[in-house]
Formats: structure tokens, C-alpha cells, sequence
């Protein structure tokens, strides 16, 4: 699909069974830099903390949209409002197995969000076993790594390419990801020239182009 023309919607699931590793984070920045390329996106949040429901009550702008579910009402809601999206993001909570379940049987893209950390990778790795297992899709996001390319940080992604796809681009640990959620913004709003939002754009656009929703020429 180009930017001139609509195809079906596609759900992308950020998930993680260790906490701390940045999905909500990801999750709403994904979410508003996808809306900057004009695509129609819905953020659900599938946590009871409702992290991203405090978010958009500090936003002023209508994209994207974002609603609070319970995890089994997932696959009702996008039959429902299929033809109102292009993207759906969904975020999980950690250490809940059932609501991660939910949530990636609905998903064209389950993205394991994780750390360049031994225990982090080591979560992640049972995630990718058990998408493995069961034909789900998924692709690996480094997240909060340091903000210069060591090559401790190349080798911590070359291991990673050894457990399945790892999305082109890391989101490195940056002050900026918080200052804008603090305000209800991204980081493509909020410091458009800056490296957290050139991170985020770079993340963005593999993604769009694996799901398939922008198409670049």
C-alpha cells in the first residue's frame, strides 16, 4: 500500500514478560510517528496500570487513538473497527501470560521488546521459542541500549540476529522518551530533531514496511 490508498489493517503486539524494558514506551512512540506518516492508528493498552490511558490524558492532539481493554475483548474490537485503522498497536503487561496470549493471537507482528541484558534476553528468548512453536510472527526490538555504537552494542545485535529478525534500528536510552511522555507527546513532536526521534522513525518505518502498510517506491 502507498500513501495514496488503504489496505487492511494490521496489528502489531509489543510484548515482554520482564518488566522495565520499555514496550509502553515504544508502543506510543511507534504509534505517533506511524500517525505522522498519516496512518489512521489505534494504541490499546491491555495493562490494568493503564500507563498509556494517564498519556493520552495529557494529549491534545485526536492521533492515535487510544482505548483500555481487557485482553479478551481484543478480537471483538478489531472485527469491529477493522475498517476505521491501518495500524493497531496493542500493549501488554509484563508477567501476565494470558493477556500476552490474547494479544499475539490477533497480531500480524508480535515485537519482542527487550534489553541488551543477559536476564532480558534470556525472557526474550522463551517468548521466541514459543512464537516459534506456534507459527506467530514476531521480529526483536533493542530497546534502552547505551546511545553510542560500541562494539559491545554490535555484538549484543549480532547475537540477537541469531534468535530471529531484529527490527533495523535501536531506541537507545535517552532522557527525550520521558520529557515527552510527560507531556503527552512522542518524541517526534516533541524534539523532532533530535536522536530519540530519528531512532523512532527509523524503528517506524521497518515496521510499516513489514506489515506492509507504506510501501516506499
Amino acid at each position: 500500500m502507498t500513501e495514496s490508498g488503504r489496505g487492511q489493517m494490521q496489528v502489531l503486539t509489543a510484548v515482554q514478560q520482564k518488566g522495565g524494558t520499555g514496550k509502553s514506551t515504544t508502543s506510543l512512540n511507534v504509534a505517533v510517528a506511524a500517525a505522522h506518516r498519516g496512518c489512521r492508528v489505534a494504541l490499546l493498552d491491555t495493562d490494568p496500570q493503564g500507563s498509556l490511558q494517564l498519556w493520552r490524558s495529557l494529549r491534545r492532539k485526536r492521533w492515535p487513538c487510544v482505548e483500555q481493554l481487557r485482553s479478551d475483548a481484543l478480537a471483538g474490537w478489531i472485527a469491529r473497527n477493522r475498517h476505521l485503522f491501518d495500524l493497531v498497536v496493542v500493549d501488554t503487561p509484563a508477567h501476565d501470560g494470558r493477556t500476552i496470549a490474547d494479544a499475539v493471537k490477533v497480531a500480524d507482528l508480535a515485537l519482542i521488546v527487550t534489553q541488551p541484558t543477559m536476564l532480558a534476553t534470556s525472557v526474550a528468548m522463551r517468548l521466541r521459542r514459543l512464537f516459534i512453536d506456534h507459527g506467530i510472527p514476531f521480529a526483536i526490538l533493542l530497546s534502552q541500549t547505551p546511545p553510542t555504537l560500541s562494539a559491545r552494542l554490535v555484538q549484543w545485535i549480532d547475537n540477537h540476529r541469531l534468535l530471529g529478525t531484529v527490527v533495523q534500528g535501536q531506541l537507545a536510552y535517552r532522557f527525550a522518551y520521558q520529557d515527552a511522555v510527560a507531556v503527552g507527546m512522542g518524541v517526534v513532536e516533541y524534539e523532532p530533531n533530535g536522536r530519540a526521534a530519528a531512532e523512532i522513525q527509523i524503528v517506524t518505518d521497518w515496521i510499516l514496511r513489514r506489515l506492509e502498510i507504506f510501501n516506499e517506491p
